[in-house]
C-alpha cells in the first residue's frame, strides 16, 4: 500500500526528525515517529506504519480503508515540509482469522465463485466476501 509520510526537519542538533503518517487519523489513530538521523527516516517510517497497521487490524479494522493513494497533506500539516510516498507491504498483515458459518443460495454462491474466478484481485471466496462486506459498511 502507498502511504504519504510527512517529514519535519529538526530545529537544532539536539532535535530528532519528525515523522507523521496522517492517513491513520481517518480511523481515529495517531501515527507519528522520529529519527535521530536523516538516514533513518525511511526505516522508522516503514516501522511505524507496520506497527500501526497491526494495531488497526487487531482492533477489527480493514487496512483497505486506508488505501487512499497519493494525498496532498501540506496545507493541513505545514510544519512537515517534506513528503514521501512510501510503498509498504501492509496488506500482507492479517488479523486473527475466525471461521464463520453462513448460508447462501446455490445460485448466489455460484455467482460469487464465478466472479472470484474471473477477478484475480481476490484470493478466494472468503477474501471476496470480507472485502465486499467491508466496502458495503464503508458506504453507509
Amino acid at each position: 500500500m502507498l502511504f504519504m509520510v510527512g517529514i519535519e526537519r529538526p530545529q537544532d542538533n539536539n532535535t530528532a526528525w519528525g515523522i507523521i503518517v496522517p492517513v491513520f487519523e481517518e480511523l481515529g489513530y495517531g501515527c507519528i515517529s522520529a529519527a535521530d538521523k536523516q538516514e533513518e527516516i525511511l526505516y522508522r517510517a516503514k516501522e511505524v506504519i507496520l506497527l500501526m497497521s497491526e494495531e488497526v487490524i487487531a482492533d477489527g479494522h480493514m487496512l483497505s480503508t486506508l488505501n487512499t493513494g497519493f494525498v496532498d497533506y501540506r496545507t493541513k500539516y505545514p510544519e512537515f515540509t517534506e513528503w514521501l510516498a512510501i510503498e509498504v507491504p501492509a496488506e500482507g498483515l492479517k488479523g486473527k482469522q475466525k471461521r464463520v458459518n453462513i448460508t447462501l443460495s446455490e445460485p448466489l454462491l455460484a455467482r460469487v465463485d464465478a466472479y472470484v474466478g474471473f477477478h484475480h484481485e481476490f484470493k478466494d471466496r472468503s477474501d471476496f466476501l470480507a472485502k465486499a462486506a467491508d466496502r458495503f459498511m464503508q458506504s453507509k
